[in-house]
Formats: C-alpha cells, structure tokens, sequence
C-alpha cells in the first residue's frame, strides 16, 4: 500500500510541478482537473497515517486525540451537501476530502505561508482543509460548540469554492467564486453577516478587481463589492439563475456569455444596473 500510495504521488508530483502550483497564492481557489486529480494524489500521501472519517459524502483526516473535532466538521458538511448541492447545480459523486489542522501555523505550513496568514479554512484543488474548531473555539459544551461552529466556520464557504469549480471547471473569476461563497454560506449555512449596509458602489473594472483581493488597502472593499454583485444578481433574476451561469461557465463559455444565458442580460448591462441600484 505503502508504495502504491508514493507511486500514486510520485504521478501527482509531476503533474503540479508542469503547472508550477505547488503552493497556490492565499485566496486562489480554482484549479484544472488535472491539476485536482495531482493535489488529491499528493493529500493522500500526506495524510496516510491520519484517521478517517467517513460519511456519505465527504471523507474527512484529521489527526490522533483531535475526533470530536472531525466529527463536528464532517456533521456540518453532510448538513450541507444537499442545500448547497441544489443551489448551485453541483452533487460531487465521489467523497469529498477534508483534513482538520491542529492549528494555524500546521495548516499554514502545508501551502509555505507565514503566520500573517489567518485562514481558518482553504479550498484548494480538490481538496478542503479547515482550522481544528478546538484552535479558535473556547464554548464549554458541544451545543455551544456545535452553533458557533456553525455561524462563524469555514465549511460552507470552502464547499461552495469547490462546488463552484467543479461545475465550471475552473472557468470562474475570483469576484464570482468570492461573492458566490460569501452568498451561499449566509443564505444556505446561516453563518453570521458582516460588513456595512448598503451595496458598495464598484470603483474598479472587473479586471482591476481581480488584482486586488490580496491587496491589504482593497481586501475588505474587494470582499464586499463581490458579494454586493452576487446578491443584485440573485436579487435581479432569481436564486435559479446561478446553476445556469456556472454550467455555462463550466461549457466555456464567457462571463458576459454566461450571463445571458442565465440572466438574460450580458455584463456590461448587469453592471450599469448594478451601478445605477448603489444608492
């Protein structure tokens, strides 16, 4: 086992280094199938000695002593296959991997960041990895537990990353995935709103945007702006419309495609709608 397991790897190696994405940049959540097919290949080897559990649809290693931990997150996320499944058009057919990380600084060190990095979950490649609920969560009881995890944890948002690149293959820009997530985990999961009221006017092209999500000045403004979009989208032409956006995403074709297809009204329409609701 012990060598298929490195041969598996050794394939997958190969595969992520012609792509030059050993370590994808903070907030990158997209990826192609074969690079997912090379990160879950390189995830088994890495976690071939954790313990398993496995539900119906997800799979989730973490490490000896941290269960009760696995348990919540791998609870949370069979919750949340099927509402998050419908909404956005997805239903992974194989088991969805998950690892839990003791703490910060352990899930840090799996991508090369530094400590200024407070992800409490990534999605990356096929694979989820969320923060142990016992690094960042100090309620008493289980119940307790249980509600914050769910109103303040990363499983729904890392999920719907997932389910968005999998059902465009890849094809989605990063204001979309952002905002689709942040959408999805408030609607579907009920995790805690934050941000200010009113829609955020856009300052910036849609290319612009993209560039500066990581930028420490724009992060917060680019966050919000992405989810404003999504819910004038959704508030314009129905919840229904995003499953044909992403499927015609995911056929390739262009964003400004996609949203006739699914909305009726190309981009360029969609945005000075957008701009004309801000108030």
């Amino acid at each position: 086992m012990e060598r298929l397991l490195a041969a598996i790897a050794a394939v997958g190696l190969v595969f992520v280094l012609a792509f030059h994405i050993v370590r994808p940049l903070p907030g990158c959540n997209l990826a192609p199938a074969a690079v997912r097919f090379a990160h879950r290949a390189l995830f088994s080897l890495e976690t071939w000695r954790w313990q398993t559990l496995e539900g119906d649809h997800f799979l989730v290693r973490y490490r000896r002593g941290d269960e009760e931990n696995a348990r919540m997150v791998l609870r949370e996320a069979e919750k949340l296959y099927y509402p998050l499944g419908e909404a956005f058009g997805c239903f992974p057919q194989k088991k969805v991997p998950i690892a839990v990380y003791r703490d910060r600084a352990s899930l840090n060190r799996v991508f090369g960041w530094g400590s200024e990095e407070s992800a409490m979950g990534v999605y990356w490649a096929g694979v989820i990895r969320i923060l142990s609920p016992q690094d960042w969560i100090d309620a008493v009881n289980d119940e307790e537990r249980s509600l914050i995890f769910r109103k303040e944890g990363p499983v729904a948002h890392e999920y719907i990353h997932l389910l968005v690149d999998y059902k465009t293959a890849g094809n989605t820009p990063r204001w979309l995935t952002e905002g689709l997530a942040q959408y999805g985990e408030k609607r579907y999961a009920g995790v805690a709103a934050a941000g200010g009221e009113g829609r955020e006017r856009l300052k910036l092209t849609l290319d612009a945007l993209e560039r500066h999500f990581d930028h420490p000045e724009w992060q917060d403004y680019s966050y919000a702006v992405s989810e404003d979009l999504v819910e004038y989208l959704v508030e314009k032409h129905g919840a229904g419309c995003l499953p044909a956006i992403l499927e015609a995403l995911g056929r390739g074709k262009t964003l400004d495609e996609a949203l006739q297809e699914g909305g009726g009204e190309g981009l360029a329409d969609f945005l000075r709608s957008y701009q004309e609701s801000v108030v």
